[in-house]
């Protein structure tokens, strides 16, 4: 057989020799192509896999605080927050949570200072940050519960408190204000539950739950009980333990007053 007729006239010639030229190096080029870019899929999946070294950076471009600084950092914004000061702890809370946002006292102290602020909304979702981060912090979770009962959803409050109590179980202030929780949802099987685990937890500590039996006293129409457990609660606390827990928003009405203040003047109303 001759060889044009084998590859047929000049012009099929021409095209078959182009074909044969042009196929394996588009083959080679797709070969390379998928090579590339199951090389880089790899790649990114070991970078994914792998623990960044580098330094993080919040928003601000701020380097991230070594472990020793950051200590120091959360300390010096505690001690602000605990003299008063929450617009300077706020401060070095939120710089905090763009630098290291790993730390839950970062984001804790954060929302207790919008708490302060009464900026209830963003601090629940500091706070949420923050329980996240770490589950067994009571002190989250009763800061949470502060900002939910300031904003009036009282179910998920009274949860955040029980959680708290139940990591704190001695804390007066979380005990008390499950109580006072407890009444304002108006459920009297939690009440009676929560203050019979105080009395267990901490049998010697009456003035942790003092005014919260005064308050179901004044719930249930007891006069004489609620100014008699009034009384005994001035007798026992510090007066400036006894008025903070009396400025609490359950003695707000106007009947709850006059009962303090007859306790106040010692005489049955």
């Amino acid at each position: 057989m001759a060889i044009q007729d084998f590859f047929g006239s000049k012009t099929k010639r021409d095209e078959r020799i182009i074909l044969f030229l042009v196929l394996p190096l588009l083959a080679a080029i797709t070969l390379a192509c998928v090579y590339l870019l199951l090389h880089e899929s790899k790649k990114a999946a070991r970078e994914a896999s792998s623990p960044d070294l580098s330094p993080v950076r919040s928003a601000e471009g701020q380097p991230r605080l070594e472990p020793a600084v950051l200590l120091q950092k959360l300390e010096e914004a505690e001690n602000l927050e605990n003299r008063g000061d929450f617009a300077g702890a706020k401060s070095i809370f939120s710089s905090i949570t763009g630098t290291n946002p790993e730390s839950d006292r970062g984001w804790g102290g954060y929302g207790r200072s919008l708490l302060a602020d009464k900026k209830y909304r963003e601090a629940a979702a500091a706070l949420d940050q923050a329980c996240r981060l770490n589950v067994v912090q009571a002190s989250h979770f009763a800061a949470r519960g502060a900002a939910l009962r300031a904003m009036n959803d009282l179910k998920h409050a009274i949860r955040d408190y029980r959680d708290a109590l139940t990591l704190a179980p001695r804390n007066a202030q979380t005990s008390n204000t499950v109580l006072f929780v407890a009444l304002e949802i108006g459920d009297v099987d939690l009440f009676e539950r929560t203050l019979a685990k105080i009395r267990q937890a901490n049998p010697g500590a009456e003035a942790d739950w003092i005014l919260a039996l005064a308050a179901s006293e004044i719930r249930t129409g007891t006069n004489d009980a609620a100014v008699a457990l009034f009384k005994k609660a001035a007798e026992i606390l510090p007066g400036a333990q006894y008025q903070a827990l009396i400025s609490d928003r359950i003695f707000a009405d106007k009947r709850s007053q006059d009962l303090i203040q007859a306790a106040a003047r010692n005489v049955s109303p």
